[in-house]
C-alpha cells in the first residue's frame, strides 16, 4: 500500500507533458447516478501535444427499463440508437484497461465519475486512474485568479473553448464532447505552463 502511494506521488511530480491522459464524456438520462442511466460513453487518449484518434471509443448502452426522459432532445439520442448497443460490462472493462496509469480528464468530472463508479459496481469493476482532472474546475480557477466574475453559463464546455479560440463542435454527443474536452485540457495546460515543466499534480483535483 505504501509502495503504491509512493509510486503515485512520484508519477504526479513528473512533467505533465510526459503523462498519458484519457479525456472522457458520459451522456446520461439525468443527474442522479442512483436513479438515472448511463446512455453513452466515449473517450480519447491524449499524449501531449497530441490526441490519438486511433485510441478512442464510443459506446451506447441500452436496457429494457431505459427511460430516455429528455435525452432525445438533450443528447440527440432516440430509441433506434440503442438497437446496436454495447455490452456494458465489456465496455467498462475496456475503459478499466485504458485508465491504468492514465489521468482521467472530464468537464465537470464529479458527475461523470459518479456515473462511472455506479455503472461499474455491479460487475465488480474497479476504475483506478492515476488521478482526476476537471477542465471546468481548471477554468474556474484561472478566471478567479484573474478576478473575472463567473456568470451563469460561463463554464460550459463550449464557453470555455471559446476563450482559447477552439472550434465549435456538435454539443452533447459523447465522442465529440470527449474530443472537445481533451483539446480544452491541452489548451489550458499549455497556457498555464507554457514550456515550463509543470508537474502533473498542478492540474489534478486535490
Amino acid at each position: 500500500m505504501l509502495q503504491a502511494w509512493w509510486q503515485r506521488r512520484r508519477q504526479l511530480a513528473q512533467p505533465w507533458q510526459q503523462q498519458r491522459y484519457i479525456a472522457l464524456d458520459a451522456e446520461t438520462s439525468g443527474l442522479n447516478a442512483a436513479e438515472d442511466k448511463l446512455l453513452a460513453l466515449a473517450w480519447v487518449e491524449l499524449r501531449p501535444p497530441l490526441l490519438d484518434y486511433s485510441r478512442c471509443a464510443y459506446h451506447v448502452f441500452a436496457a429494457a427499463d431505459f427511460d430516455l426522459k429528455q435525452s432525445p432532445v438533450v443528447h440527440g439520442l432516440v430509441q433506434r440508437d440503442f438497437v446496436s448497443a454495447s455490452d456494458t460490462e465489456a465496455a467498462l472493462k475496456q475503459l478499466q484497461q485504458q485508465l491504468k496509469g492514465a489521468v482521467l480528464v472530464c468537464h465537470h468530472i464529479a458527475l461523470d465519475w459518479q456515473f462511472l463508479q455506479h455503472a461499474a459496481a455491479p460487475y465488480g469493476i474497479r476504475l483506478e486512474p492515476l488521478a482526476l482532472v476537471d477542465t471546468l474546475q481548471l477554468e474556474a480557477r484561472r478566471l478567479r485568479n484573474q478576478q473575472h466574475q463567473l456568470e451563469r453559463g460561463s463554464l460550459t464546455l463550449a464557453r470555455c473553448r471559446q476563450r482559447y479560440n477552439l472550434p465549435d463542435y456538435q454539443a452533447h454527443h459523447a465522442l465529440s464532447d470527449a474530443v472537445a474536452c481533451g483539446e480544452l485540457f491541452l489548451a489550458q495546460a499549455y497556457r498555464f505552463a507554457g514550456r515550463a515543466p509543470a508537474a502533473i499534480r498542478e492540474f489534478v483535483i486535490k
